[in-house]
């Protein structure tokens, strides 16, 4: 049995992770998130709630305090990742990216196991990712693969 083989199996969850966070950065980039004002609304509303968990309140306070710069970055991270995703550039060091940013989403709205939101069960497959880079199946870290280091393919 070759490497290939279970990789192929991830194919269709890297595609589909990779056109939702494509399709969710694109509302982002139309939806006026560059400068901010969705963000710091939606902040707003997960601090009022007070459903963020206790340990990442320090966190939601600062974006809160900073909407344009992470209203950019989550736009443009949503982009860049799920493009990464579909092309499969990179997918190791894009899917620790990409768990990183969907458990903070998961945190600041103090998302349970329970929908709805779909952060926490993206961001496991992220970590998913990460072990076994579904990149080396249609992908181009098949080309990357021995001429990077193996952490980032």
């Amino acid at each position: 049995m070759t490497e290939r083989f279970p990789l192929a199996y991830l194919f269709p969850l890297r595609i589909l992770c990779g056109v939702i966070l494509l399709i969710e950065g694109w509302g982002k980039l139309h939806g006026d998130w560059l400068h901010g004002t969705p963000l710091a609304t939606s902040l707003g509303n997960w601090l009022d709630a007070g459903k963020t968990y206790g340990f990442f309140v320090p966190m939601v306070k600062v974006a809160h305090a900073h909407p344009k710069i992470f209203g950019s970055l989550v736009t443009l991270g949503e982009l860049t990742i799920g493009m990464s995703m579909l092309a499969g550039v990179l997918t190791r060091i894009s899917a620790a990216l990409g768990a990183l940013m969907l458990f903070s989403f998961a945190a600041g709205a103090g998302q349970g196991l329970a929908p709805p939101g779909n952060a926490l069960l993206m961001g496991v497959l992220f970590l998913l990712f990460v072990a076994a880079p579904p990149g080396r199946f249609l992908g181009v870290d098949v080309v990357l693969r021995g001429r990077m280091p193996r952490w980032m393919v």
